[in-house]
């Protein structure tokens, strides 16, 4: 959609989506008019934009049937953050920060909120402040975060309500997934994974309702290189995964999953 005349005013935005019936998202604002020109989301601030566009719609390895297989992917823009950004040397312990900065980036990128994406430090001084577990975490510490924490630090600093998903192993994650993909088709927001500990953020599932098989569409924080897309999707830090990667990463363990919703 282009800016609309008078939508700087919220009733005029409400009247304009009672008229038109659009959804209960930030459609009509100023600031969500169509880029002139091609130029960069108004609110890009030079990291990679859904690097996953550059992935096929399945894995090469996927064996499901076509007639029972269903592929979905988080509806928006987000901005892809990891490990060593922002001069900010995090490698071996800050992927919980790096995904939950890419589940605030999809919160300003569709234009929910207009909260800068906050550095690891200013995170740490938000959980020193709302969460008694971390109520003598040292700032600047190396200290470890994982998909709880995460959930915390976006109903509070975002307002946005998220619900948990706990799985005991790999295959309790695979018997859920059609949970995932409705939070996929209803919500369209990133989900983050602690998996053992590290952490990932899925951006897309495909799924075989028949057989059961899925792959998960995988935002990898724990890439330490340049954002250089040809090399990050060669390398496979952004692509689809499957259990034995999980299973991988967790030694047999669990695996819980924080999945945002959009604001009400």
């Amino acid at each position: 959609l282009v800016s609309l005349p008078g939508t700087g005013d919220q009733a005029v935005r409400q009247g304009f989506h009672r008229l038109l019936r659009l959804p209960e998202a930030p459609l009509l604002q100023p600031q969500c008019a169509v880029p002139w020109n091609g130029a960069n989301h108004p609110r890009a601030t030079g990291k990679l934009v859904n690097p996953h566009a550059g992935c096929p719609d399945r894995p090469s390895w996927w064996k499901g049937a076509n007639a029972s297989t269903c592929t979905v992917f988080i509806q928006g823009m987000y901005e892809y953050a990891h490990y060593m950004q922002d001069h900010f040397d995090d490698n071996g312990w800050g992927c919980a920060y790096r995904s939950l900065q890419t589940c605030v980036s999809w919160y300003r990128m569709q234009f929910y909120s207009d909260k800068e994406v906050p550095g690891i430090t200013e995170i740490q001084k938000l959980l020193q402040r709302i969460d008694e577990a971390h109520k003598d975490i040292v700032i600047g510490s190396k200290k470890w975060i994982g998909t709880v924490e995460g959930m915390y630090l976006l109903q509070d600093y975002l307002g946005v309500e998220c619900r948990m998903m706990y799985c005991q192993d790999t295959s309790d994650m695979a018997s859920q997934a059609p949970q995932m993909l409705q939070h996929l088709e209803t919500e369209g927001t990133p989900i983050m994974m602690g998996a053992g500990d590290k952490a990932f953020t899925l951006v897309g599932l495909c799924f075989d309702g028949v057989s059961g098989e899925v792959a998960y569409m995988i935002v990898d924080p724990h890439y330490t290189g340049a954002d250089t897309l040809k090399t990050i999707l060669q390398k496979g830090w952004v692509g689809w995964k499957n259990l034995e990667f999980f299973e991988q990463s967790t030694n047999g363990g669990f695996i819980n999953c924080c999945l945002p919703m959009r604001p009400r």
